[in-house]
């Protein structure tokens, strides 16, 4: 999966300009923000063919995939068009015929100067988070940070629903200010899908560990050429 600041910049630049990692096979890279449009249109139509791909020869059947690619792509256009400029990384095919109740939302930060990653985390998280620890994504600074949020409480004061969040924030650039940001959230409802939460936590380090920048002058190691639909 890789993404550029960008997206339609200058062939020269930083190395922190663009990163990629890498994530299985079904996810999907959603561009939100104004002026994505035409990027956000791109990664939904490559959803919604992988979904439901040609041919069908029956014209019946033609006519029901024909309606459920109109919602579908409705649908996703809808959710992420008002969002905010960034990206929403969504798992857009089952797992042993589970849908993964989880996301990662990418965020940028220009112009945050003279501050340390714990001090931006903080700006954007506050104090919602139980753990922290420095960490370093191919050679920059940052910080991780983790938490457990309850939405809804029985009786008893055990959790209803809830969702596991984990969040790097990274330094780009100190002297410009630019920072990078990737949330993860997975969310739980029963006793089995809060375990599943915890795992799918461990997949996100995992997908961390593979993190690197791509930009201008960057020599990225371990990195196959692997993108997924609706990558950048």
């Amino acid at each position: 999966m890789t993404a550029d600041r960008r997206e339609t910049g200058p062939a020269d630049g930083k190395p922190t300009d663009k990163w990629a990692f890498l994530l299985p096979a079904g996810w999907a890279r959603f561009p939100t923000g104004d002026g994505r449009g035409h990027q956000l249109d791109d990664a939904v139509d490559q959803v919604v063919a992988r979904t439901f791909p040609d041919p069908f020869p029956d014209p019946a059947a033609r006519a029901d995939a024909d309606s459920h690619r109109k919602v579908l792509r409705d649908s996703l256009r809808e959710a992420f068009g008002a969002a905010g400029t960034g990206a929403v990384y969504l798992p857009t095919a089952t797992m042993a015929g589970m849908a993964i109740p989880a996301s990662i939302v990418e965020t940028e930060l220009f112009g945050v100067v003279g501050q340390s990653p714990v001090e931006v985390a903080a700006s954007i998280l506050g104090d919602a988070h139980e753990e922290s620890s420095s960490v370093e994504l191919d050679g920059r600074p940052g910080v991780r940070l983790a938490s457990t949020v309850g939405e809804v409480a029985w009786a008893d004061g055990r959790p209803v629903a809830g969702t596991r969040q984990v969040t790097y924030v990274v330094s780009r650039d100190e002297a410009a200010g630019d920072w990078l940001v990737l949330s993860f959230g997975a969310v739980w409802d029963t006793p089995g899908t809060e375990r599943l939460a915890g795992v799918l936590v461990e997949f996100f380090d995992a997908v961390m560990a593979t993190f690197r920048w791509t930009g201008a002058g960057a020599e990225p190691v371990g990195l196959p050429e692997r993108t997924v639909p609706g990558s950048a």
